[in-house]
Order: structure tokens, then sequence, then C-alpha cells
């Protein structure tokens, strides 16, 4: 029983050293290093619901917005973190792909100065998508913090 043991245990060892050790094939990564140093925080689906979950500012991506980064903050903060920490930004919002209006670029922006005075995350993404979870939602974030 003891042999039958230690040779399952050298047919596993011998089995992870050769996953491990597989020379990396074209179009496929074993592993990925983000490069990012210390906590690391991924925070999706942020919409615009306060603490009683209802929803503000319907029809007015303003509003939205300025709750989204206010959930984003009080999420942020319950890990130690702040906006400061905020390293990648990722905005999905509700219209035809491929087509993000002016406006809504503007008000993103105008929001960006509030909530990031030190400057917007170098790493930022906008698009559009033909829906969101409620047709009065207007805006859902993506966010990566670190520190």
């Amino acid at each position: 029983m003891k042999r039958l043991f230690l040779g399952l245990i050298c047919a596993l060892l011998t089995t992870l050293a050769s996953a491990q050790s597989n020379p990396v094939q074209f179009g496929y990564t074993y592993k990925v290093d983000t490069g990012i140093q210390g906590k690391q925080v991924y925070i999706t689906g942020q919409r615009p619901f306060n603490e009683k979950g209802e929803l503000v500012g319907a029809g007015d991506l303003s509003a939205q917005i300025r709750q989204v980064y206010e959930n984003v903050k009080t999420a942020l903060g319950k890990v130690g973190l702040t906006l400061r920490d905020v390293k990648q930004v990722t905005y999905h919002l509700k219209g035809e792909p491929g087509q993000v209006s002016a406006l809504a670029n503007q008000q993103i922006l105008q929001s960006n100065t509030i909530y990031f005075p030190d400057g917007a995350p170098k790493l930022s993404e906008l698009k559009n998508i033909p829906k969101i979870i409620r047709d009065d939602v207007l805006i859902e974030v993506e966010v990566i913090a670190s520190k």
C-alpha cells in the first residue's frame, strides 16, 4: 500500500512538473503578469443605484455617473483603497455599439475632473452597448485599482 501511495505521488508530481514546463505555444499564454505590485481590486458591474437599491438620475447621465463613482468610492473604501488607487476604468454606455456621443464623452470627462482631481486613470475605455440591466440605466462601470 505504501509503494502504491508513493507511486501515485511520483506520478502526480511528474504530471505537474510536465504541465508547468510545457513550452509556450503560439496564441496561448500559460500565465500573465499584470505588472501591478501590491493589492489588486477588480470592481465590475457598478450601476447608478443607491444604498436602498433605487436608481439615481433616471434619464440623466451626469447624475448616474456621479452615483456610480460614489458606489465605486464606497466599494474601494471597504478594502482600504481610494479613487486615487484606480488604474483602469471601463465605461459601458447604453447606445449603439461603436457610436459614443460627444455629449456622453464630455459628461464623463467633467465627472473625472471631480472624482480624479490628480488626473483620470491612464487606462480607460468607453464603449456603447445596446442594453444594460434595465432600460433606464445609462451607464455601467468596471474598475481596476491597486495599492
